[in-house]
């Protein structure tokens, strides 16, 4: 593999790509799946939840379902 193809436009768009894929959903839906895993009889359906509003939703989603999600299962 060519050097030249690691530093082309299309590599570093996929790789800006994959990077706030993971800061955007990646992150959000692995803290709420640790969290409902303590706290909730059913931490893969907030995980799921969680991982759609991250992709449709960057920003807003994420913070609707963990306002959600504390609302309804963590009671301290």
């Amino acid at each position: 593999m060519s050097l030249a193809l690691l530093a082309s436009p299309q590599a570093e768009m996929l790789s800006a790509f994959v990077i706030v894929g993971v800061l955007l959903v990646g992150i959000p839906t692995v803290g709420i799946y640790r969290d409902a895993s303590a706290h909730s009889p059913r931490p893969v359906t907030w995980t799921a939840a969680m991982a759609v509003a991250a992709a449709v939703v960057p920003l807003l989603g994420p913070l609707g379902v963990w306002f959600l999600y504390t609302s309804v299962e963590v009671r301290r």
